[in-house]
């Protein structure tokens, strides 16, 4: 861990959360991808109350 924590605007998580939800990969791959931690996203997608199952 780098120890540098990053914040987002509302905006951005939006999108990123619309972004995942049209995706078929995996929230781990697009956590790598995206360059934010995976538990980030899911937080992200829970507070949307949009649940997105990974295969």
């Amino acid at each position: 861990m780098s120890g540098t924590r990053r914040s987002y605007n509302e905006e951005y998580k939006k999108q990123t959360v619309k972004y995942i939800q049209e995706q078929t990969k995996t929230v781990a791959e697009l956590a790598l991808e995206l360059d934010i931690p995976a538990k980030t996203l899911h937080q992200w997608l829970g507070s949307t109350g949009r649940f997105r199952v990974s295969p």
